[in-house]
């Protein structure tokens, strides 16, 4: 495989990575994670299963869709291996793909074995869904920059210790993805037709933690979305790179569509097709920042 081909491979992994987390999102609203039992990867201990149940397809489903990516996964760590030098950077993000779609894997075993699934409301579970969501964002993040380095004509500059500070911003989202999890959970387990009495209930002392917690995702949304589309509409205006000036007004624009979205979910008490593209949305705003803070520190090649 050459260069080219191998970013073109690279952009297709992206794209299935965000498939199969999107079809993850759609086994736990449909509450079918235990539509194959808590027996794991076989489904009703079996390799294909009989059962007629929706939700034991939909499950199936999502284990047959991984384990094809897992297998899709080794090979582009392979081929990386093969075409890029020891120490180059796709290299080092095909490794940190293969790693972290292992986690992944190991994760949502867990949660099947463990029975984390369809009513469970314990804290241990929203503690597995914190890292199962932290873990797919590392997942299609490694993945994306796996693409973004395979784009590169030249090798990386050191970056400057103001570049350096970059690498932090990432980690807003990760924030606000951690809480949107917790979010969708509770809107899972306890949803409601009423948006007033949904946030009398968030504030109330009974109430159970995962309605209290719920919350936090819209705040921490507006206020850390909103304050990185700033940022990033300045850094457009001031910046002399065609490549990062672009990379900005994307950023500032998916950021804002993403807060406006985002309201426009909880107003219509979230409908499963706008959980999906919430979600959907949040891993494309998440790859487009990786890209931003990479492509920081590959200005020379443009």
């Amino acid at each position: 495989m050459t260069k080219s081909g191998f970013k073109k491979f690279a952009f297709s992994l992206l794209i299935y990575t965000i498939l199969v987390i999107l079809w993850g999102a759609w086994v736990r609203i449909s509450h079918s994670g235990d539509g194959c039992g808590d027996t794991w990867p076989l489904c009703h201990g079996q390799l294909i299963p009989e059962a007629q149940r929706g939700k034991t397809w939909v499950e199936y489903g999502h284990r047959l869709m991984s384990g094809i990516y897992g297998f899709v996964v080794i090979y582009f760590w392979w081929v990386a291996r093969k075409i890029y030098p020891k120490g180059h950077f796709a290299r080092k993000a095909a490794l940190a793909t293969l790693i972290f779609m292992i986690t992944e894997a190991l994760l949502g075993a867990k949660l099947v074995l463990f029975k984390l699934v369809t009513t469970n409301d314990t804290p241990y579970r929203a503690f597995v869904m914190a890292l199962h969501q932290i873990n797919s964002f590392m997942l299609t993040g490694a993945a994306a920059l796996a693409y973004a380095a395979a784009t590169l004509s030249a090798p990386l500059d050191q970056p400057s210790q103001q570049d350096k500070k970059y690498k932090y911003l990432p980690w807003v989202i990760v924030i606000i993805g951690v809480t949107g999890a917790w979010a969708a959970l509770s809107n899972s387990l306890f949803p409601t037709d009423n948006l007033f009495e949904g946030f009398l209930a968030d504030f109330n002392s009974e109430s159970h933690f995962l309605v209290r917690l719920r919350g936090l995702h819209p705040l921490f949304a507006v206020i850390g979305a909103g304050s990185l589309a700033f940022f990033f509409w300045m850094k457009a205006q001031i910046s002399d790179n065609a490549l990062l000036q672009k990379k900005s007004l994307q950023m500032s624009l998916l950021l804002i569509v993403g807060i406006l979205f985002g309201m426009a979910t909880l107003f219509l008490h979230a409908p499963t097709w706008m959980k999906i593209t919430h979600l959907l949305l949040a891993h494309t705003i998440w790859v487009v920042l990786l890209q931003w803070v990479f492509f920081v520190r590959a200005r020379q090649s443009n």
